[in-house]
């Protein structure tokens, strides 16, 4: 929801919202400035950076994608990203698969997540606002990954739309996908809700209904 407050200030005021199961409200204010004159392409400037997020199987990089065609944003998923480079290396690095659990896991993170933010970056920079999709494991906890990601998107505001859904769910999606990236998965483990503000997005939900959720957090 946005609201213009009469020295002409935009103040964003978004909440942590839940599409599907209960609903926990709890409002934040940014306050984002921009001319009254501004050009059109400003209301670009003030829309937040989407971070959709979710584990493996929760529909997030499709939910991602429908989002950046509405806006006519660019797309920026970890997947898609790092995933070809690290194809090809994996060969060369000693151990267990790279996407398993092994001596390189925290450096390999590192490296993935640092592209993610670089790209994101370089297109805030250019007055763009991408959608991100990634798990954001540790970013949702609220501790320095999430102060990392936030200070390389600065100053714009971000949005965080958690795709949650059934341990059962997840896990049929994946076997449905057959991605070879899942065979080397680590098992799961019970991912804690988000401390940061966030919309919660019900994964059985169709995309349709999904994205409409959180064009109403945005309205």
């Amino acid at each position: 929801m946005l609201a213009r407050s009469v020295t002409g200030t935009l103040d964003w005021i978004g909440s942590m919202a839940n599409c599907g199961g209960e609903t926990t409200l709890s409002c934040m204010i940014h306050t984002m400035t921009r001319s009254c004159q501004g050009a059109p392409e400003n209301d670009r400037e003030v829309r937040p950076v989407l971070i959709v997020a979710g584990a493996a199987g929760s529909g997030k990089t499709t939910l991602g994608k429908q989002l950046a065609q509405i806006f006519s944003v660019a797309l920026l998923d970890l997947d898609s990203l790092t995933n070809p480079l690290l194809d090809r290396l994996d060969p060369l690095i000693d151990g267990p698969h790279w996407n398993s659990a092994g001596p390189h896991s925290e450096a390999i993170r590192e490296g993935r997540y640092g592209v993610l933010r670089s790209a994101a970056a370089d297109l805030v920079s250019l007055g763009q606002r991408p959608v991100l999709v990634a798990p954001f494991t540790r970013e949702l906890t609220a501790g320095p990954e999430w102060d990392e990601l936030t200070r390389g998107l600065a100053p714009a505001q971000t949005l965080v739309v958690y795709v949650d859904g059934s341990p059962e769910l997840l896990a049929s999606r994946r076997a449905q996908r057959q991605a070879s990236r899942d065979l080397h998965r680590p098992i799961d483990v019970p991912v804690p809700r988000p401390k940061v503000p966030h919309v919660r997005v019900d994964a059985s939900l169709s995309t349709d209904t999904q994205v409409e959720c959180v064009l109403s957090q945005l309205r």
